[in-house]
């Protein structure tokens, strides 16, 4: 682990908010360096977005093999990658060792290529990527999406233990993404990226209008 690792926080921000996440780097980009000193380092990991959206058309269509697929959705989180770079100017990295102080965004795709840790599986996507990637950095994790939190008996609830969320049959994030924030005690702190300041306040540990997945039991 880097030494701006233990400054790090990684942050996945899902193919859901495709049309407002450029704008959503660029107001942390203009805040986090009133967080701390020294300045912490943000790791974006991008979601899949209609990229994995068409590699799974393609999938239940075309019959190709979940290995295929799960290479193809990675390739596509890369391709999400791009688009925030191009849109926010922000920084690519595929280099968990040399990161910088202020936003970088994860080109994932050479990285788990070389590594290979996770099943090969739909159960399996971007959540479980950055959980993985906040695992290796040692990292705090924040899941930024476009809904307020996790929803149970249709209310969004402030914290949910991750064993619980294991046994619901649907959420907003990826299935095995409770196993891995168990493994780890791990947390990770899920909030509605369409409002900027929520996803600040997260970083900088206030309350917050989220959910709270607690990796200990």
């Amino acid at each position: 682990m880097t030494e701006n690792a233990k400054n790090c926080t990684v942050i996945k921000v899902g193919g859901s908010l495709m049309e407002t996440a450029p704008d959503l780097l660029i107001y942390l980009q203009e805040h986090i360096n009133h967080i701390n000193e020294p300045a912490p380092s943000l790791l974006i990991v991008p979601g899949g977005g209609v990229f994995a959206d068409s590699i799974r058309n393609f999938y239940e269509n075309k019959g190709i093999s979940e290995d295929a697929a799960h290479w193809m959705a990675i390739l596509g989180m890369e391709q999400y990658a791009y688009y925030l770079a191009d849109k926010s100017s922000m920084r690519l990295t595929d280099d968990l060792e040399e990161l910088l102080p202020g936003i970088s965004i994860l080109k994932p795709y050479r990285l788990l290529l070389r590594r290979d840790p996770l099943p090969h599986s739909w159960d399996v996507t971007s959540d479980c990527i950055a959980a993985w990637v906040a695992s290796i950095l040692n990292a705090r994790m924040i899941k930024v999406t476009d809904v307020d939190g996790v929803r149970i008996c249709g209310k969004t609830v402030p914290v949910v233990h991750a064993v619980e969320l294991k046994e619901m049959r649907e959420s907003c994030v990826d299935r095995m993404l409770p196993e891995l924030l168990m493994k780890d005690s791990r947390d990770c702190m899920v909030v509605n990226g369409k409002y900027p300041e929520r996803v600040l306040a997260a970083l900088e540990e206030k309350a917050v209008r989220g959910t709270l997945i607690k990796g200990n039991i």
